[in-house]
């Protein structure tokens, strides 16, 4: 299976159990994109991006997952 069938079932999976964070791959790096806390007023939310600096391949996308549980464990 390749990367881009991986990472749509992984994103699949999030917005099954209601999680807003997505995975995305921007060129040749992972990044999660999502609702995140705005810096003036942290009561609202905007779509963000943070950049993983992680290769787009298996292994980064592996990486990438841990990283948007501690983001969401943030988040709460």
């Amino acid at each position: 299976m390749d990367l881009s069938n991986q990472l749509n079932n992984v994103n699949k999976d999030l917005a099954s159990k209601g999680i807003k964070l997505r995975i995305e791959k921007r060129e040749a790096l992972l990044n999660l994109r999502g609702p995140l806390p705005s810096r003036m007023d942290t009561r609202l939310r905007k779509v963000q991006r943070i950049s993983l600096s992680l290769p787009a391949n298996q292994e980064g996308l592996e990486e990438a997952e841990k990283i948007l549980e501690l983001v969401l464990l943030q988040l709460k």
